[in-house]
């Protein structure tokens, strides 16, 4: 009888990895590419202003699929700032076209952060994936449950001419490999606790620390990002930094601070989150149950991420 079971357990585990081969693609959806290159040509042929915006309007923005929808109301997006980008930024949007025309060569390597996923975390619940067009307001986001790129992002390396663009966005295109590592990140996301919205920095900064954490155990590969290598070199002063604003809500020299940021990389609370998780893990004996706890933490709750933290044994390492 045990045998029996067995076989059956295996035979349907056969089954369902076949079957979540065959339906991959379900679950991604790459169309506001197509239609955002398609407004981008006709653009291009026009002189007048008015109807520059016009037609991408109707050509893209209102063809728009729900995740489009939702990130364009999210960046507050416009076909008016579409237009003056391509204005300002010409070369960045024409070396930028093959990258993203071509993104889905990297789905089967999507597909198996997927399994990856779903070996690592018992919970994993498989999200839809929209490859949108932004205009550089992000690379990818969650929203709705959905997993949302900003391709002309996500899609960006040392290859595109990105002189057009501000130093900060230069250095992540220098150093990033394609989208494999940002749709890790974002699909971690999707899978978080994220109930409760208002957290403070601590909160926040493990948000997405822990993101890169996983993704890394999700690709095998480290995380390539300026703030990670600075924030490894400059662990004592940073934290000295970092401890001194954790548990308030002013974001600005941590967070989301590209634009404004000058003497060092942006992001460096990702540093923080990260290096925190990764301690956490490192020091937890039972690695499944340390997964858990990553992915069912409530940023939230200034108690519990506190009491992470402490488990972390960061706090008396960085001394």
């Amino acid at each position: 009888m045990k045998h029996l079971l067995c076989s059956l357990f295996l035979c349907l585990l056969s089954v369902s990895v076949f079957a979540q081969k065959r339906d991959f693609k379900i679950y991604i959806e790459t169309c506001d590419i197509l239609n955002f290159w398609t407004a981008y040509d006709e653009v291009q042929k026009l002189s007048n202003p008015e109807e520059k915006v016009s037609i991408f309007q109707k050509l893209y923005v209102d063809k728009a699929t729900f995740g489009l929808q939702d990130f364009i109301k999210s960046r507050n997006f416009s076909s008016g700032q579409w237009i003056e980008s391509f204005e300002s930024k010409p070369k960045f949007w024409k070396t930028i076209r093959n990258k993203t025309e071509k993104i889905q060569k990297d789905f089967k390597n999507i597909e198996s952060l997927y399994q990856n996923f779903s070996q690592l975390y018992t919970s994993f619940s498989p999200p839809k994936i929209y490859f949108t067009m932004g205009n550089l307001k992000g690379g990818g986001t969650v929203i709705n449950g959905n997993l949302i790129i900003g391709s002309e992002l996500a899609a960006s390396d040392k290859t595109v001419d990105y002189s057009e663009l501000s130093p900060n966005y230069q250095d992540r295109m220098k150093i990033n490999s394609g989208i494999i590592f940002l749709t890790a990140h974002e699909l971690v996301h999707t899978q978080q606790n994220l109930r409760g919205t208002k957290t403070n920095l601590l909160g926040l900064c493990l948000k997405e620390g822990s993101a890169d954490f996983i993704a890394e155990l999700l690709t095998g590969k480290k995380v390539e990002a300026p703030y990670i290598d600075y924030g490894m070199q400059h662990q004592n002063s940073l934290w000295n930094d970092f401890q001194k604003e954790m548990q308030g809500d002013n974001f600005q020299n941590w967070l989301s601070n590209t634009a404004t940021i000058k003497d060092r990389p942006a992001d460096l609370g990702y540093f923080m989150g990260y290096i925190i998780t990764k301690r956490f893990y490192e020091r937890s004996k039972d690695k499944q149950s340390a997964i858990n706890t990553i992915m069912n933490l409530d940023f939230s709750n200034t108690n519990e991420t506190e009491f992470f933290l402490e488990k972390s044994g960061y706090e008396t390492e960085v001394k």
